[in-house]
């Protein structure tokens, strides 16, 4: 018997639990950070407590890093006061992720996503690219402090999963919602994606303006629909490589390769035929030794 549960991510992504009859499932779910998150397990739990957790975490992580709410970390810290003890850890690999990925993630556009027609204004630090991700990640060690194992949770286009096998689809990168064109399985890792389909302001042509910047420009990749999606350990760096990689397109995989990571393009990322090699990078395979 198979269950799925969409989500609205930034490309288009949602996971499906393939439920197996020896195991109750319990599905939690709320609002935060602007979306929906879902969590689901086959353990038992106390589900409210659990709910009140997962939310209470990621409540904390916005305030400390929301663009958007004038009394946060991040927006004090863009006004000159000093960088709380939070803060400072998201800068910290904010920074890494810069020299990681050769400058490909950067954090310091908010003037210019906010001249783009995305952001709310003012300029300084601008932390949306890692702010769902490295909140789920606090999720997952809350989870751990309870002995909870078994689980999968999704905050817009983050995924993180722990013990166990989730299966996790990927739509395609079609304006509205499209088909999913590819299902892996997560095991005690995290996948995120990034793509133009969900947030874009105008065309050229067939390429599309949106949220996400060229640090060498200042202003919005343009490219065919298409979407990146990223494995790797934990939920943040799979967010910030997915930013990095939809700017370098697919000559940045094996960048991402050396790092560990696992890189899934799908759509037409650098403008060649719906065929051709950009959407079938790499082969579909699984993304990490089963654990079950």
């Amino acid at each position: 018997m198979t269950r799925r549960f969409a989500i609205a991510g930034v490309a288009g992504t949602f996971f499906t639990l393939w439920q197996k009859r020896r195991r109750q499932q319990i599905v939690l779910t709320g609002r935060a950070m602007g979306c929906g998150w879902k969590f689901l397990t086959d353990e038992p739990v106390d589900q409210e407590l659990t709910r009140r957790e997962i939310a209470s975490v990621i409540e904390h992580w916005e305030q400390v890093l929301s663009t958007w709410r004038p009394g946060s970390d991040l927006c004090r810290f863009n006004r000159g006061e000093a960088a709380t003890g939070d803060l400072r850890e998201v800068l910290a690999l904010a920074e890494s992720l810069y020299h990681d990925t050769q400058g490909a993630f950067d954090h310091r556009l908010l003037a210019k996503l906010t001249d783009a027609g995305f952001g709310p204004g003012g300029s300084g630090i601008d932390l949306s690219s890692l702010g769902k991700g490295y909140a789920l990640d606090r999720v997952a060690e809350r989870l751990a402090t309870r002995g909870v194992r078994r689980y999968v949770i999704s905050l817009a286009g983050e995924v993180r999963a722990g013990e166990g096998t989730w299966p996790v689809g990927i739509e395609a990168p079609v304006i509205g919602s499209g088909p999913v064109v590819e299902t892996v399985d997560l095991s005690a890792a995290s996948l995120a994606t990034s793509g133009n389909v969900r947030q874009w302001n105008r065309r050229d042509g067939e390429r599309l303006a949106g949220h996400i910047l060229d640090p060498t420009t200042g202003t919005p990749v343009l490219r065919p629909p298409c979407s990146v999606s990223v494995i790797g350990p934990s939920a943040a760096l799979a967010s910030g490589w997915a930013t990095a990689l939809f700017v370098l397109g697919p000559a940045g995989t094996d960048l991402a390769g050396q790092h560990g990571l696992r890189v899934i393009w799908h759509g037409r990322p650098d403008g060649s035929p719906p065929d051709g090699p950009a959407g079938k990078i790499p082969p579909r395979q699984p993304a990490n030794p089963v654990q079950d």
